[in-house]
């Protein structure tokens, strides 16, 4: 028997049930060929016997709901992330305003006015402060939520006549606020130029996010374009840099146009796979753009908005699940929520697909009824466990206590029999997956609050947060024959840990650091 490498003496995570793990396992060609006893495995001739010296080995982590190449672009732009006030915005904005020739552009990404001492969004006149010579967009960290001065504006043709819906934001007088929701802010994205715009510079910032996310034991991405929100990816991007040996992450990639040539999801190889249709119908909780039946508990007159109407939901769910494609659909609010179903029970009853695995986004609003309701159709649940340690202090402002038991609520689903796969949804959260595992076992923001968690009774247990990040990731992008577990005949892509996520206690979850990271049981990290 041989094997190219074996790993003896460790604590070896399987995944392939709670808590089990053997001492060492075998990797050739690529995959591993056997687990077991530290004693059997080195029955195996090999090239090289690594000690792992009682280290924790898992498998690799799978980002199931991403947008890579929009985050190495937005590294070009101005974090706001960190501000506490509108003032600290105007202070970061101006110093970018500086150094920056007039009439350019400046972009400012992932503010969050729940954590302004002000407690509103910024407007138009806030910028106009910054500068009346720079065309100027910022974005909420959801995406689903900007504000443009006067001069981006202007430029993108946008006035009072453009006011048709809520989701144009004006002022007791009619005026313009300059706050835009999801696809309102589509003119002014499309006039900004591509900081990235050369194809060169567009591999070169792809390459670099993936070799960034291998820092912290990401070993596959499923990135999804979103052309409304200025999200945009290439397939063509990983294919070269997979020929070039500079892909260090297997990529899953997603769209929100149907594709162009008639192949279904799954077409590709091991490292690179064309992956879902995305569809996007309402917006986010904190902006208050997700769609509800009852108005927000903080905001009696909001119900959100919708992106589409319910017939051209159901005529984009029947053509893409027709064409044998996997739907993926951004919903948040239960009235979303209800549409996506409702169009999936439509197009599914006139076309049984058992194994579509179409992935319900987000649904931080679902409730009891629709969680019944989907158990008869094919979906599974891609979540964000970063968003409750992100939203945690105004969650329940938003949806009031008949909606919060309900609210980020994955642990109902796990025990309704869905598969539940987790992710960033970076650019908005950041990717490191223990923060959401944290988030998860928790259900608090990165201060300890609230004590106890918020509705503890929706805590996952640290398997279960585990297993949304690896075997059920692997299960999303239709692989979990191949990946997602250490299991013999399937790929070498594991991490070691400097603690065993078992044994922290749950508060430390977040603070577990990536030692090594392998791909194909090659290194791609070592810290």
């Amino acid at each position: 028997m041989y094997a190219e490498k074996i790993y003896v003496n460790g604590r070896v995570y399987t995944m392939e049930s709670e808590a089990e793990y053997v001492e060492a396992f075998a990797v050739r060609d690529q995959k591993i060929i056997a687990t077991g006893t530290t004693e059997e495995i080195k029955k195996y001739d090999c090239d090289e016997c690594i000690d792992l010296k009682g280290q924790v080995v898992l498998p690799g982590f799978i980002d199931a709901h991403l947008h890579l190449l929009a985050y190495g672009r937005g590294l070009q732009s101005v974090n706001l992330r960190d501000c506490k006030s509108i003032r600290e915005v105007l202070g970061l904005l101006k110093e970018r305003a500086a150094v920056t020739p007039e009439g350019s552009w400046i972009r400012g990404l992932n503010f969050d006015q729940e954590e302004f001492e002000e407690g509103r969004m910024p407007t138009k006149e806030d910028l106009a402060t910054v500068s009346e010579k720079h065309p100027i967009l910022i974005s909420r960290y959801c995406q689903h939520a900007h504000v443009a001065n006067q001069m981006a504006l202007d430029l993108a043709g946008i006035d009072k006549a453009c006011v048709k819906d809520e989701l144009l934001k004006t002022d007791e007088n009619g005026e313009l606020t300059g706050v835009m929701w999801d696809t309102a802010v589509a003119p002014v994205l499309e006039i900004i130029p591509d900081p990235i715009e050369e194809y060169q510079a567009k591999k070169e910032a792809a390459k670099q996010v993936c070799y960034d996310m291998a820092k912290y034991g990401i070993t596959g991405a499923h990135t999804v374009r979103g052309k409304h929100v200025d999200l945009d990816d290439y397939l063509n991007i990983y294919q070269d840099l997979d020929d070039e040996g500079q892909l260090p992450v297997r990529i899953y990639a997603s769209f929100d146009d149907y594709p162009n040539l008639p192949f279904r999801t799954g077409l590709g190889n091991e490292k690179v796979k064309y992956g879902y249709y995305k569809i996007y119908l309402d917006g986010s909780l904190g902006a208050r753009g997700a769609y509800f039946n009852e108005p927000y508990f903080d905001a009696p007159d909001v119900y959100g908005a919708m992106i589409h109407t319910p017939e051209e939901i159901d005529e984009m769910v029947e053509t893409a699940h027709n064409m044998g494609l996997q739907i993926a659909v951004h919903c948040i609010g239960d009235k979303a929520i209800d549409y996506i179903v409702s169009a999936i029970e439509k197009a599914n009853a006139k076309n049984p697909r058992p194994n579509a695995r179409h992935r319900l986004i987000h649904v931080l609003g679902i409730n009891a009824d629709l969680i019944e309701r989907c158990k008869s159709l094919p979906v599974m649940f891609d979540i964000q466990p970063k968003f409750l340690a992100s939203d945690v202090t105004w969650a329940y402002d938003r949806l009031g206590p008949e909606r919060s038991p309900y609210g980020f609520a994955w642990k109902k689903l796990i025990d309704a029999g869905f598969v539940v796969t987790a992710s960033s949804d970076c650019p908005v959260e950041p990717y490191n997956p223990f923060l959401g595992i944290y988030a998860a076992v928790t259900r608090q923001n990165f201060d300890g609050y609230p004590d106890g968690g918020w509705y503890p009774e929706n805590k996952c247990s640290v398997y279960e947060a585990l297993s949304m990040y690896t075997k059920n990731g692997a299960y999303a992008s239709f692989e979990e024959n191949i990946k997602g577990t250490i299991t013999p005949g399937k790929l070498a892509d594991f991490i070691i840990v400097d603690k065993d996520p078992y044994g922290v206690d749950p508060s430390e979850l977040k603070d577990i650091t990536v030692l090594k990271t392998y791909l194909g049981g090659e290194v791609t990290f070592e810290k």
